[in-house]
């Protein structure tokens, strides 16, 4: 599996930096198997054949789990964290995200399945002694906090948080009630609506069920999605090939 995931990402270099952004510029960060009411799993054989195999992708559960084994593999010390993601309305659901940390020189995050990150690393500084990633989608830090970090973005000069992470490893299975409120629950963001991302050279790629959305430049435009188009964004933005059943009833 490891060889074919290094053929399947264009043979990185081996820098950490490397992997993360050659995972991320070829899987787009995506929900259409929850939208599908296709069962999620985390197993790696049918990562494997979902992701590799099949040119899907899929959202932070198993974007990073994936993504976990393989810096393993490759010989990096890599684990799964929780984390608590920010919205403007407020937290959501307590420790729902899976994200990634690398041990190295530092700690880094290595997180390839949020949809809003850099590709590239963030070493968690404490405040004041943090380090700024500059990326084509804006400026980034990874802070410690009292019990944990924060994941920020910068907005209008100051830094908001993205996501409060959680230094303590998990396994796949400590995700699993989480994980089945983001397939099944109404409430979910993920049940309500499709999510499909992916950063490009020249800024990022974003697709719901009703605006496909390009951001070049920090500059934003907007196309309508309908059934007779939405496959064709599909292939041509993310480079994938799946029916997505709630489009295909849209008259």
């Amino acid at each position: 599996m490891i060889e074919e995931m290094d053929r399947f990402l264009g043979h990185p270099s081996g820098r950490l930096d490397d992997y993360i952004s050659s995972y991320m510029k070829r899987v787009p960060f995506e929900n259409i198997d929850v939208q599908n009411e296709v069962p999620v799993s985390v197993e790696l054989d049918n990562l494997s054949e979902k992701i590799i195999t099949r040119g899907r992708g899929g959202f932070c559960y198993e974007m990073n789990t994936l993504f976990r084994y393989y810096l393993n593999e490759k010989g990096y010390e890599a684990y799964n964290v929780a984390a608590t993601v920010k919205n403007p309305d407020g937290w959501t659901r307590e420790g729902s995200h899976m994200s990634t940390l690398v041990k190295a020189d530092a700690l880094y995050v290595a997180d390839v399945g949020f949809g809003d990150l850099p590709v590239k690393a963030m070493p968690i500084r404490p405040i004041g002694q943090e380090i700024t990633i500059d990326d084509v989608n804006g400026r980034y830090r990874a802070v410690e906090v009292n019990d944990g970090f924060e994941v920020q973005k910068e907005n209008a000069g100051v830094f908001e948080t993205l996501y409060k992470g959680y230094f303590e490893p998990r396994r796949p299975e400590d995700f699993n009630d989480n994980m089945d409120y983001n397939q099944h629950h109404p409430d979910s963001i993920f049940t309500r609506h499709l999510i499909i991302t992916m950063p490009k050279s020249y800024g990022r790629i974003s697709m719901t069920e009703s605006n496909l959305t390009i951001t070049m430049d920090g500059e934003k435009e907007k196309f309508e999605v309908t059934r007779s188009n939405y496959q064709k964004y599909l292939n041509e933005y993310f480079g994938l090939d799946v029916k997505i059943d709630r489009l295909e009833k849209d008259s």
